[in-house]
């Protein structure tokens, strides 16, 4: 494995509707997040970055306290668009409920547990994605590669813990920065 590659998984399959299904999922070092989260044009942040530097800002030790931590107000609302999270207080990650997250491609999720995400294989990766981050209580970085029928998509995603008053991990923000989208084999425009 790459030095530069915590963890890879890949996934192929056909799902119960019969539509084929690959996924890959590789965890990248923070330090490889620092480094590619930046806009090759401006030289800024991206969405992803802020948020890392938004939390490292107000965390206190391996988590930013829920009190302290609204990157609402931190963002412009385009950016903030990409700013999603989770409650993750149940035991049962399939429980883990969606929470401000509009979706670009498969719809609005808020309000719906990962149990209810119509493709059982990537419910359970997002599970035990999102399950890890909380257990370890440190950010996580990841590249996605998928393929769902006739959509392709790659992106980004930064997970971080925020802890409740109790110091218990209750609820992951996660940014999203899409790099390739294909439907039916012509490319969507990313940002």
């Amino acid at each position: 494995m790459s030095d530069s590659v915590v963890a890879r998984n890949r996934v192929k399959t056909v799902l119960e509707s019969g539509v084929s299904y690959t996924q890959e999922r590789t965890q990248l070092p923070l330090d490889r997040m620092v480094a590619i989260e930046v806009s090759p044009v401006t030289g800024k942040p991206t969405a992803l970055r802020s948020l890392f530097d938004y939390w490292q800002s107000r965390r206190v030790g391996e988590a930013a306290p829920a009190c302290a931590f609204d990157p609402a107000n931190a963002f412009t609302p385009e950016e903030f668009q990409w700013v999603s999270w989770i409650d993750v207080r149940p035991a049962d990650p399939m429980d883990f409920v969606f929470q401000a997250h509009p979706g670009f491609l498969f719809g609005n999720w808020s309000g719906k547990a990962v149990r209810d995400y119509p493709n059982e294989v990537h419910a359970k990766s997002l599970a035990l994605e999102y399950l890890t981050c909380k257990m370890i209580r440190q950010p996580s970085y990841h590249a996605l590669t998928q393929r769902v029928g006739n959509v392709s998509r790659t992106y980004m995603r930064l997970l971080l813990p925020v802890q409740d008053q109790n110091r218990a991990v209750s609820r992951l923000y996660y940014a999203t920065r899409y790099e390739r989208i294909e439907v039916d084999g012509a490319t969507v425009t990313c940002r």
